[in-house]
């Protein structure tokens, strides 16, 4: 009965980290969308910088990132704002990492050549509301560029 129970506590445990780790990939992915649906255009180039991004900052395949996307893709669609994303993302990152989690966000607004103002404003309205500085905000454009 005891070992029950204490199987029972240990799945009871880790659900809400698996849910929550779901959550925090969901809003960034969700960002990355937002970005890269900015400028009125979806380029293959944006969608394959966000598919590495994810893959490589959560550990996922390929396939679990495209279906990850389509997810966020609803969800962007359905939010009213921005900061149900960004404020998971504030929750769950330290400073250093949310300014990283920009610098990605830059690189997909960068992935087609082209930063169209209107990306730019985006990104400048999620670095406020993932409380960077614009410090910091030119930090991670400057990450960024060095990476094109």
């Amino acid at each position: 009965m005891i070992i029950k129970l204490q199987k029972l506590w240990k799945n009871a445990a880790e659900t809400p980290r698996d849910k929550r780790q779901h959550e925090v990939s969901l809003a960034v992915t969700a960002l990355m969308v937002e970005v890269m649906r900015m400028d009125g255009r979806l380029e293959a180039a944006e969608q394959s910088e966000i598919v590495q991004a994810i893959e490589k900052r959560f550990d996922l395949s390929k396939s679990e990132v495209h279906e990850l996307i389509k997810q966020a893709a609803r969800e962007a669609d359905q939010a009213l704002d921005l900061h149900q994303f960004t404020s998971t993302v504030v929750k769950a990152f330290s400073t250093d990492e949310r300014i990283n989690i920009l610098t990605e966000l830059w690189c997909v607004a960068m992935a087609d050549g082209v930063v169209d103002p209107y990306e730019e404003q985006l990104l400048r309205r999620m670095a406020d509301l993932m409380g960077l500085h614009h410090s910091q905000f030119i930090q991670a454009k400057i990450a960024a560029e060095l990476m094109f």
